[in-house]
Order: C-alpha cells, then structure tokens, then sequence
C-alpha cells in the first residue's frame, strides 16, 4: 500500500504576542499625552508584550512592547487595537512618571483684515498666550479707553467655530487674564485646549475673528473687527 503522508504538527507560536489589528501609534509611555509618537506601527504586524499600566494618561490601559526593530514602547490594550495571546493584565506592572506638560505651540498669522476707523490697536502674538489686543479709541492715551468690550472668536479653517471669549476690560486677551502676563494656554487631561474642557488645540489654522464696541473722544459709538488666520505649528 502506498505510505500515507504525516501531518505535520501545528505551528507552535513563540511566545507572548500581540497583532496591530489598525494602525497605530507606538508612544514612549503609557497614554496619548506622549507626544509625538515614536513611530506608528502599521496593521497586522505582530509585537512582544513586556509589561502593562491599567491607568494611562489621561486614561485607559496600555501595553509596553517591543517591534520588530527592537524598540521599546506603549500601545493601547484596547481590543479594538490590539489582539493578544495572552492576558495582558498579567504581565508585569510598569510604574511610568507622569509627561511634561505639553509644550505651546509656534504661532503665525496672516495680515489682518477688517474695518477699524476710529481705534488705535496693535496685535500682539506669542507662543505661551497666543493672542492680545492692545487697543483704545482714537485721540485717548490708555489702553482699555473708550473700549466697551472686545470679542474673541475662533474657527477652525472650514468656519466651524471652536472658541469664543469677550472681554470687558484691557488687557484684552484671547484666554483672559491681565496686562502684562495674560493666561497662558489651558491645559486639560495634557492637552492643550482651547479654553477650559474646550477642544484639543490642534496644529493647523484657525479662522481668528476679534469684534470690539467703543466710544470715541465724541462720545459717538464705534466698531471695529479684524480678521485673519493664525497657524499652529510644532514648539
């Protein structure tokens, strides 16, 4: 009779894995308040599990890894993310510093646009604060004079709006706070955002709107409004 062919044994796997079900950012620590990424890792490629952090920041689970370069660093353990062989809640509990807050971001804009006759005003940016206008009515002396109140509005490059902010009083800051040290960015869960819980305050640009009511040295209502981009980019 003819030799009947042995099956071969099943693969064995190597040990502990887990496969990028999606592509994926691989962070220098636990949570997506480590910015940049060290790479992002694309699907299907397969990583070591090395150790675990149940509480990331600003939250969720992560697994520590290595690829295949040898490089070590945290995934998200969601089940959406990743599939493993194991249970990764097992693995060693790696104690992981909280980040640096996140650094502000440089900052650009276009020539401003609009119609503000009757008003003195000077535009002023910096990374840490991003924007104040100093301003006052025509034929006054002090910042603040003859302004009733000046309007903050924000939208991001497709006119959806994403900030707003009026201020009653000079210094006239886009995150409030007085002259010279205006508020600086807020920060929530890591981020920088735009207003308190507000959006994530991305790099890109933004359509910047800035709507102030005054009275000048006649005692006559006046009205003036800027507008112009502002882009964010890397420290």
């Amino acid at each position: 009779p003819a030799n009947t062919p042995t099956p071969l044994p099943p693969t064995a796997t190597t040990g502990p894995q887990c496969t990028v079900l999606q592509r994926l950012n691989l962070r220098k620590g636990p949570g997506t308040a480590f910015n940049p990424p060290i790479d992002v890792l694309d699907k299907e490629v397969v990583v070591r599990p090395i150790g675990f952090n149940g509480s990331g920041f600003p939250s969720g689970s992560w697994v520590q890894v290595v690829d295949g370069a040898g490089r070590t660093g945290w995934v998200s353990a969601g089940a959406q993310f990743v599939s493993c062989n194991l249970d990764v809640s097992a693995l060693p509990v790696v104690a992981v510093e909280p980040p640096p807050a996140p650094r502000p971001p440089s900052v650009s804009n276009s020539q401003p646009q609009g119609t503000f006759d009757g008003f003195e005003y000077e535009l002023i940016f910096s990374s840490r604060s991003l924007l104040r206008i100093a301003l006052r009515a025509t034929g006054t002396s002090k910042d603040g004079d003859g302004v009733k109140q000046v309007k903050f509005i924000v939208q991001d490059k497709d006119g959806n709006p994403v900030y707003e902010k009026t201020e009653g009083k000079a210094a006239f800051c886009i995150f409030g706070g007085d002259d010279p040290s205006c508020n600086p960015w807020p920060v929530t869960q890591y981020q920088l955002t735009w207003g308190e819980g507000g959006p994530a305050a991305v790099n890109g640009t933004y359509r910047v709107r800035i709507e102030a009511e005054g009275v000048d040295e006649y005692g006559s209502d006046i009205f003036g409004n800027w507008r112009f981009e502002v882009t964010l980019g890397p420290p």
